[in-house]
């Protein structure tokens, strides 16, 4: 039986499913229109050149340096990429 995430009633037993047991995932659809939201939010920002930490900027030390748009696709893969 899936997991389902809902952003609001996950539980250590459902991460011990997932993690130990290999459990399937899936988003509830209340937060599929969630992340759909944010990322309409974060494209219209990306479009106005308006700077946001660690989306079009580099993180850490390098928080002040803005980055092109090539920069930004490549950054954010690299974030998924390095993180996964």
């Amino acid at each position: 039986m899936p997991v389902t995430l809902d952003g609001q009633h996950l539980r250590i037993e459902d991460v011990v499913k997932i993690a130990r047991h290999g459990a399937k995932v899936e988003l509830a659809p209340a937060a599929i229109e969630r992340v759909k939201t944010c990322r309409a939010m974060l494209e219209r920002k990306i479009s106005a050149h308006e700077t946001m930490y660690g989306v079009n900027t580099g993180i850490g030390e390098f928080s002040e340096v803005v980055l092109s748009d090539e920069q930004v696709k490549q950054f954010q893969r690299y974030l998924i990429y390095n993180h996964a």
